[in-house]
């Protein structure tokens, strides 16, 4: 058992380590760096890169969290409870509660990937997700429904919805996304930014 838990550790620990390396890498050919190192790109505009970078550096941090935590777990995890014939694996600090909670995109900006939209509202009857371009128009739209799943980001175990948006379609550029979540007669709204590299 001690051997197996040692191999999962070192594996875990390699997959991090690479993941890490070539993220590095990918940072020096990245268009997003090129364009905020470049001396005729102009101020406004570094400043929004920046924010972009800064946002995708931090969805970066946080994704080496949890996968430091999921390490942690696999080694310490006690064994599943039995309850009534079903094994219970969800932890207690999890609430299904119908609230908004952390609401992005990642990557971000997705470069030549698909994005995916990780949306924290508990359980809600729909929740849904439209796509706008910076002109305003609808690019995409969709409606998620059914039970989330648990998913950890390095917050901590929350209910989440996540839908992975195929970009094939859609062209380089900034989107605006908005989602609304029912439940009942209650609703909750967030508005955010995606943007896409090809």
């Amino acid at each position: 058992m001690r051997k197996i838990a040692g191999l999962a550790a070192a594996s875990i620990l390699l997959s991090a380590f690479c993941s890490s390396v070539l993220f590095a890498a990918d940072k020096k050919d990245d268009k997003l760096y090129e364009l905020y190192n470049s001396t005729s790109t102009p101020e406004n505009y570094k400043r929004f890169l920046k924010r972009s970078i800064d946002k995708r550096e931090r969805a970066e941090k946080m994704r080496g969290k949890a996968r430091r935590a999921a390490g942690k777990r696999v080694l310490s995890a006690p064994a599943a409870t039995k309850a009534t014939g079903v094994l219970s694996a969800v932890p207690a600090s999890a609430s299904a509660e119908f609230r908004l909670g952390e609401v992005y995109c990642y990557p971000n900006p997705a470069k030549r990937t698909n994005p995916t939209f990780h949306i924290e509202t508990g359980l809600a009857d729909k929740v849904e997700l439209k796509l706008y371009d910076v002109s305003g128009d609808l690019v995409h739209e969709t409606t998620l429904s059914g039970a989330p799943r648990l998913i950890d980001d390095g917050q901590g175990p929350q209910y989440a919805y996540e839908y992975q948006w195929d970009v094939r379609n859609a062209g380089s550029g900034v989107y605006i996304f908005s989602i609304v979540s029912r439940q009942g007669d209650k609703t909750l709204k967030k508005t955010g930014r995606c943007a896409v590299i090809k």
